[in-house]
């Protein structure tokens, strides 16, 4: 008992606790926004009686709650058992007491922790939103039957909710021994389980875990069965958890396998160095023995993508970003009962400007210890020139961005397979979006010129360019700041890059200085011009219409700016500071 209850302190009184119920708070908040400021508005506010209750279940079912609850759930106590694991300190825990009741003090602490931040934060708002509008709520003559216990019953699966999503990153924290695997599973197994439900097993509404919140679907016992149902989910990953976890601490040498595995790799590197060494040397011009180091090093970074975790979650997190940005065109076909072309999902999601800017940025992640400073890295550069190795970052980074693009490219594509044909015509989704303009009302980018200038595919290859050439210009970015000034430098180098092309953008200059008519279009060609993200964007280039940038004139620009950038790298990298600090992937 004593072991779980040190757990539970540890869970419940740390910072990332507060952190995560704070942001559950204002999520709440957020979702019911708009509601308060109206009533905040008017001169004399009287609202309905129970109009709080209203509001917090509103609140519970709106999307900014249910996006929230796997990553809300994972804060606090998620990693631990990753943590204790990798700074050792597990060893001192079990000296004192057994597997069996560390682990079973674990997995509760965990549960409790990522049940209690969502219950007791909605709990919190529930009492703040009495205390600010029950004064305010005007009954009548009729008697009005109390929601109260209905916000009980949202108390009580929002708990098992947070809990069981809380225990699937804990059990997903043994797999890899790491952190920020146990934060981003639950966030990556909640959309893929929602994205198989809503495009392929739409008759499956169990499957759904936004539906274990709303108790949307015809539930046995209502409530009742969807609580069943949560308990027996959270009782079967606390299963896995012990069985998983049991089996990593009873392997003896595990941390020690681990490097040695390392080391092999590396003794391997040195016998083949070793060979090439021991060889006759072979007559090669300069120009050939340098294109086969750039080869080496660029074969050398690929392979640190090998149990990366990095890597892993930058595509893990990617393909459910494809999910949601292009869940609206596929509930629209699917409202409309009409099909799609193969590639107009892509079209229409990857044709607006904050779809390129949310996908880039997850380069940060994947290109995050680019360059790679391994154990290797020291037998290539007493071998090569450094001028060489820089040749082969730069083709590295070419590679792994196009391979990026072409996961995005088909991800998307694969995602709404189910509903589309691969024709080179636009569909009558396509048409109803373009020319009855309900592609604004719903926010995609589905413009008439785009359906008369072009046809699918070379629309898809022509936005696919676009968006490859803006994020190798984010991607170079990032390396030169790195190599100039260090690895914050370079993060933050890349999310400006990105803040500028979000910030100049026409529309937010238009709502912001309330731009007369007559100014409006010139700024929009000028925001045309100098933002690369509205290079990246397809439908604001100049298709014989306006004086936006054209095509080819974009495609100049940005190879203007990549080779100006692989310049600026192989100057860099004469005075780049080589700090080799280990080997582990993190």
């Amino acid at each position: 008992m004593r072991d779980i209850l040190n757990d539970l302190k540890r869970a419940v009184s740390g910072r990332a606790f507060l952190y995560a119920l704070f942001g559950m708070m204002l999520c709440i908040a957020a979702g019911v926004f708009t509601d308060i400021l109206s009533v905040l508005r008017m001169n004399s506010p009287e609202v309905m009686p129970g109009y709080h209750n209203e509001l917090i279940l509103k609140a519970l079912s709106g999307d900014v709650i249910l996006f929230a609850v796997p990553i809300l759930a994972a804060i606090p106590y998620t990693a631990s058992f990753a943590e204790d694991v990798r700074s050792g300190f597990m060893k001192p825990i079990l000296t004192r007491t057994s597997v069996s009741k560390y682990l079973l003090g674990k997995g509760i602490a965990c549960a409790v922790s990522g049940g209690l931040v969502l219950s007791l934060g909605i709990l919190l708002m529930y009492l703040v939103f009495f205390a600010a509008f029950s004064p305010i709520e005007v009954f009548g003559e009729f008697a009005v039957k109390s929601r109260a216990p209905e916000v009980m019953g949202k108390l009580l699966l929002f708990f098992l909710s947070g809990a069981f999503w809380a225990s699937v990153g804990l059990y997903f924290s043994t797999l890899k021994e790491s952190a920020s695997l146990a934060y981003a599973a639950p966030f990556i197994i909640y959309y893929i389980l929602i994205m198989i439900q809503e495009r392929y097993l739409r008759s499956l509404f169990i499957l759904n875990p936004r539906n274990w919140l709303t108790l949307k679907g015809d539930w046995p016992l209502g409530a009742v069965g969807a609580i069943v149902f949560t308990l027996l989910a959270l009782a079967a990953v606390q299963l896995l958890f012990n069985l998983s976890a049991r089996k990593k601490l009873s392997e003896d040498d595990s941390r020690g396998k681990l490097y040695t595995g390392r080391g092999s790799s590396l003794k391997r590197l040195e016998k083949r160095i070793a060979r090439s060494e021991n060889r006759k040397p072979a007559k090669r011009l300069p120009i050939i023995r340098d294109f086969s180091n750039a080869s080496a090093v660029v074969r050398y970074n690929f392979r640190m993508w090998r149990g990366n975790m990095r890597v892993i979650l930058s595509f893990a997190l990617a393909f459910v970003l494809c999910f949601l940005l292009s869940d609206k065109a596929v509930k629209f076909a699917y409202e409309m009962d009409t099909t799609m072309q193969a590639f107009e999902a892509f079209v229409w999601t990857f044709g607006d400007a904050n779809s390129v800017l949310l996908v880039s940025l997850l380069l940060v992640l994947l290109f995050a210890d680019v360059p790679f400073l391994g154990a290797g890295v020291p037998y290539y550069l007493v071998r090569m020139k450094r001028s060489v190795w820089a040749w082969g970052q730069l083709v590295y980074i070419l590679i792994a961005t196009f391979i990026y693009m072409l996961f995005i490219f088909a991800a998307t594509t694969l995602i709404c397979m189910k509903n589309s044909f691969i024709g080179n015509k636009w569909s009558e989704t396509a048409a109803i979006l373009g020319f009855s303009g309900a592609g604004k009302e719903i926010a995609l980018p589905a413009l008439i010129k785009t359906l008369e200038m072009s046809r699918p595919y070379k629309c898809a290859a022509t936005i696919f360019l676009l968006m490859l050439m803006y994020t190798l210009v984010l991607s170079l970015i990032m390396l030169l700041l790195k190599i100039r000034h260090g690895r914050a430098a370079g993060i933050a180098g890349a999310f400006g890059f990105s803040l500028y092309g979000f910030l100049l953008n026409p529309e937010l200059f238009k709502r912001i200085l309330r731009l007369p008519e007559e100014l409006r279009y010139k700024a929009n060609v000028l925001c045309g011009w100098l933002s690369p993200l509205n290079h990246a964007t397809y439908h604001m280039h100049n298709f014989g219409y306006d004086l936006l940038p054209r095509l080819w004139q974009t495609y100049a620009v940005f190879g203007g700016l990549i080779l100006i950038l692989m310049i600026g790298i192989l100057l860099a990298i004469r005075r780049y500071n080589f700090t080799f600090l280990g080997t582990e992937n993190t």
